[in-house]
């Protein structure tokens, strides 16, 4: 376990703009409820409902889910290849409640903190607030499918040990109290994948954190001093994985940017410019600028921008209902003494958008053009609130059938649902009716 030394800076004070803007995002999002009653995100497992800014999505919507999937997946290319690894130092949460862990072990360990000759009862302490801190991120996180004002009146009522998510926020607080009290910034050194693949993604016009070599090099040997590094080694103190970014890119390196606040306090004493900054390669190289436009960063913009354009298209043609149609294999469809065909169709439709609808069931002949019956004991119209799944079984019959069409193998039919007060908005699904005896 690796305890760096605390280090002040305008990198620092972002950073901590940054992460509390975060933090607070994470904690107040679960607890928001829209004006129409559903949550802002939730992901309700049992209920197979997914709630995101007031809309409404159900598996069945895996084009959805493929998208945002491929939008996460070509945003972090494109954000790697153009600035490096800034989700790793100022996003992500093992980088984020790492830091607040130091927090909390400086204020009441202060010089101490990581040090084996520290107050034992302290340290037990800090090991107490650790694990508050764990359970209240942990309650939040479980909050995204459960709805926190229902787990805070199970506590309230003591019975949140008789809950399932209660085993659940259980296992996450005790495997963040582990994870970022012990194991830490080591996850992102060894266990990270995003660690591995960073320099498939990154390249010499990649903007991160970076020594200047060129400055830098060769380094002060104890009396003797050719480049501008004095050596005075800060750069690794201060760094939460140990690591020397004077060595070049590392996979330990998590952007953090604590050695370029540590560097520039140092050569500030120089009067120098700091010889470890938010630089490229080609940079220091070169001299130049930031080439933020090239072929690998406008190909991942392009693409990144036709998923979102299509995504977006998708999202604003989505119709917010779901219908599921299928004959009733255990009851074949009759024919009717006045030739017509009866058939029985299981039908589920759920109602996916933010309010109450009201449908209602057509079916046609779509080969003769014709309008088939369909009856259902659940009446002509039916009532679905936001998000009810209601499953039930219909009566199909058909128009009095010529003897030319009697020969026929099939009818091919249509079933369509449709919003009564937003005409509009249907779904239609194919439904072919066989003809007995053919």
């Amino acid at each position: 376990m690796i305890i760096s030394r605390p280090q002040s800076g305008k990198v620092r004070t972002r950073r901590n703009w940054v992460m509390s803007f975060l933090v607070f995002l994470f904690l107040s999002a679960p607890w928001v409820v829209l004006p129409s009653g559903s949550p802002l995100i939730r992901l309700e497992i049992p209920h197979r409902m997914f709630h995101l800014f007031g809309g409404l999505f159900i598996p069945q919507e895996g084009l959805i889910l493929w998208f945002f999937l491929l939008t996460m997946g070509l945003s972090l290319f494109f954000f790697t290849s153009v600035i490096g690894r800034v989700w790793c130092g100022w996003g992500c949460p093992q980088t984020i409640y790492t830091d607040f862990f130091d927090r909390i072990g400086r204020w009441i360990l202060d010089s101490k903190y990581g040090k084996k000759d520290a107050p034992v009862h302290k340290k037990y302490l800090v090991y107490f607030l650790w694990m508050v801190v764990s359970f209240i991120a942990s309650f939040h996180w479980i909050g995204y499918f459960v709805s926190p004002y229902e787990m805070a009146g199970d506590i309230a009522s003591l019975t949140f040990f008789s809950k399932s998510y209660s085993y659940f926020i259980g296992f996450f607080t005790i495997a963040m109290f582990v994870d970022i009290g012990f194991i830490r910034e080591q996850f992102c050194k060894y266990a990270c994948p995003y660690a591995r693949f960073q320099t498939i993604l990154m390249d010499e016009h990649s903007w991160n954190v970076t020594y200047d070599y060129k400055r830098g090099e060769p380094r002060r040997d104890k009396k003797t001093q050719i480049g501008d590094c004095v050596s005075c080694n800060m750069c690794v103190v201060v760094c939460p994985t140990g690591i020397d970014i004077r060595d070049g890119l590392q996979v330990g390196c998590v952007a953090c940017g604590k050695c370029v606040d540590a560097c520039t306090s140092i050569m500030a004493k120089e009067n120098k410019k700091t010889l470890i900054g938010y630089l490229s390669l080609d940079q220091i190289e070169t001299r130049g600028k930031v080439k933020w436009i090239r072929p690998r960063s406008v190909v991942y913009a392009l693409l990144l921008t036709i998923v979102i354009s299509v995504a977006t298209y998708k999202l604003i043609t989505r119709v917010p209902m779901s219908m599921i149609a299928a004959a009733n294999k255990s009851m074949p469809p009759t024919l009717l003494p006045d030739n017509k065909i009866r058939a029985f169709v299981a039908i589920r439709i759920q109602n996916i958008s933010p309010k109450p609808a009201i449908y209602a069931l057509e079916a046609f002949d779509t080969r003769h053009n014709k309008e088939m019956l369909v009856r259902s004991g659940e009446g002509e119209q039916l009532t679905l609130a936001s998000g009810e799944l209601r499953s039930f079984s219909v009566v199909i019959e058909t128009q009095t059938l010529s003897e030319s069409e009697l020969k026929e193998k099939y009818i091919p039919g249509m079933i369509r649902l449709k919003n009564v007060n937003e005409p509009d908005l249907k779904i239609e699904k194919v439904l072919s009716l066989t003809i007995p005896g053919n």
